[in-house]
Order: C-alpha cells, then sequence, then structure tokens
C-alpha cells in the first residue's frame, strides 16, 4: 500500500490539465470550440460536420460521414488511450433508442389543414413518449419558426392525448423530415430598420372559440423574434381580435 503525499486524481488542477491538454489537440486537427457549450467542439470537413461531446473524461461522437467518422477515432486514439464503445446507449444519465421513419411519406405543411380539435378518440397508449416528443419540439422552435404554430396546436391536447393527437405529432416530424435543410438565414445587411408582420384567425378553436396570434420581428432582412400563442379570452369581433395581436407584437418589438 502507498501512501501520497498529494492525491493525483483529486487535484484541483488535473480537470483544467486534461481539459487544456485534449481541447488543444482537438483545435490541431480542426476542430472548433462552441461559443454557447465549452465541452462541445465542431469540426466541418467540406459538406460533412462532426460532433464531439466531452463530460469529464466520457466523449461522445458522431458525424455525417461513417468513414471520416472513423478516421477521428484512429486520431484520438493515437493520442490518448481510449476505449471505442460502439453505438451509444447511455450518456450522462441519457438512455438513448436510435430509431427511423425513413418510411413515412414525406409532407409538405407541419399539421394537417383540417382543424385539430379535441375528440373522444382511443387514448394514446404511450403519453410519456408523446410528451418526450413534444418537449424535443421546443428546443426545435429556437431555429424553426415555421414549426411554432403547429408545436402550439399539438401542446394544447397534453391532458388528455389521444391516438388523433400522436397522428398531428407524426405529421410534423414528416414534415421535419422532407425540410431537414430549412433554417434561418441571417445575412449582412446595411439597414437597422425593424419590421413587424402579424397575423391571427378569430374565434379559430372550435372548442373554445379563443384565437390564435401571431407575429413576426424582422431586423433589416433577418428574423429575429417570433411568437405564435392561443390567447385567454374570447373576442367578439375580429376588429378586437387584431388590436389585441397588435398590442402584443408592439410589445415584441420594444
Amino acid at each position: 500500500m502507498c501512501w501520497l503525499h498529494k492525491s493525483l486524481y483529486g487535484l484541483k488542477q488535473a480537470p483544467w490539465a486534461w481539459y487544456t491538454h485534449l481541447s488543444d489537440y482537438l483545435f490541431s486537427i480542426g476542430f472548433c470550440a462552441s461559443k454557447i457549450d465549452s465541452s462541445l467542439f465542431i469540426l466541418f470537413i467540406g459538406a460533412d460536420i462532426f460532433y464531439l461531446l466531452v463530460y469529464v473524461d466520457d466523449i461522445l461522437l458522431t458525424g455525417s460521414n461513417s468513414a471520416l467518422l472513423h478516421r477521428l477515432i484512429q486520431l484520438l486514439s493515437s493520442e490518448f488511450k481510449l476505449q471505442d464503445l460502439g453505438a451509444v446507449h447511455y450518456f450522462f444519465g441519457i438512455e438513448v433508442h436510435p430509431t427511423s421513419m425513413s418510411f413515412y411519406k414525406l409532407v409538405d405543411t407541419p399539421i394537417s389543414t383540417s382543424k385539430v380539435t379535441v375528440m373522444l378518440n382511443c387514448l394514446f397508449s404511450d403519453p410519456t413518449q408523446f410528451r418526450q416528443i413534444i418537449g424535443a419540439f421546443q428546443y426545435l422552435t429556437f431555429i424553426r419558426p415555421d414549426i411554432y404554430f403547429a408545436i402550439n396546436k399539438v401542446c394544447q391536447f397534453m391532458d388528455a392525448l389521444t391516438d388523433t393527437y400522436w397522428a398531428a405529432v407524426k405529421c410534423i416530424l414528416c414534415y421535419l423530415k422532407g425540410m431537414i435543410s430549412f433554417g434561418l438565414h441571417i445575412t449582412r445587411n446595411s439597414s437597422f430598420a425593424l419590421h413587424s408582420f402579424t397575423d391571427v384567425n378569430w374565434a379559430g378553436s372550435i372548442d373554445d372559440r379563443k384565437f390564435t396570434g401571431g407575429y413576426l420581428v424582422f431586423f433589416g432582412n433577418t428574423l429575429i423574434s417570433w411568437k405564435s400563442s392561443k390567447q385567454r379570452t374570447v373576442t367578439r369581433s375580429s376588429i378586437k381580435t387584431k388590436y389585441k395581436v397588435l398590442a402584443n407584437d408592439t410589445a415584441g418589438v420594444l
């Protein structure tokens, strides 16, 4: 039994030294650090992209090219002693089940043109899965304003989940699969003007006759803010509805 004058694993400098060594090597082979998360590194090779996520001494590596991904693992093995555990199953307390919807047909709109309403139908067998997917959708709304209304709509039926609402969720997934390359186009522009657009459907909900309103705010040619939400009140005229949405839009611009 050896008695150490200083603990090696518990030194305060150990995590910093390990992170410095790892990040310096990743930078040397072309990775760049994410500005949002210091544990995330990104690599672009032509049209392919790779993500490397670090949690202490556990590394999650994924990318769009399997051959180059294998080459990156070999490069890491030449510098660090590591063990390739294959496809991810658990990472940081999260269980991963890879699935595919490749056999589904693509759709042109994220939600059916017919109105989604409260219906007496068979209850969905797995409400936990439903809520997990809806939770994941919430992150997509940060960069995909085109699905904001659809997500807002399906979130209104969380307390009584039926097969009809599950079909609406699958419609959103099919839409995203076909429009996976869509995103926000941020361009350089000399204009500093703010422009906003609003829209509203008066008494649009069949269940309670409340309306859904939304707005978009552009800074020059770049979309910077958007919202779509169902209002709490019932208005008796379309003029009142438009006034309410314009007030919300004004607050959003301010």
